[in-house]
């Protein structure tokens, strides 16, 4: 058989993404900031749309009309 396919020691947590020994994988422990990152990096392709999707909104009627009512509710608007 070949060698090609040889089980790893080591395992990443499916939650964190830290590489856990066998021994370690039932009494792991995610660090917070750990799993925070490991989340943001799986959504980054997300979060790199995040301001062309915003810019695109804005630009478009919709959004200039929703930045105008922003507007006019923040300066107290009619009637208020």
């Amino acid at each position: 058989m070949s060698g090609f396919f040889v089980e790893s020691s080591h395992m990443p947590c499916a939650e964190c993404g830290a590489s856990l020994a066998a021994a370690e994988r039932e009494t792991h422990a995610c660090e917070p900031q750990r799993l925070l990152e490991y989340r943001l990096f799986q959504l980054r392709d997300e979060v790199a749309g995040l301001e062309d999707g915003l810019r695109g909104y804005l630009d478009s009627p919709q959004g200039r009309f929703a930045q105008w009512l922003a507007e006019r509710e923040r300066r107290g608007g009619a009637g208020a």
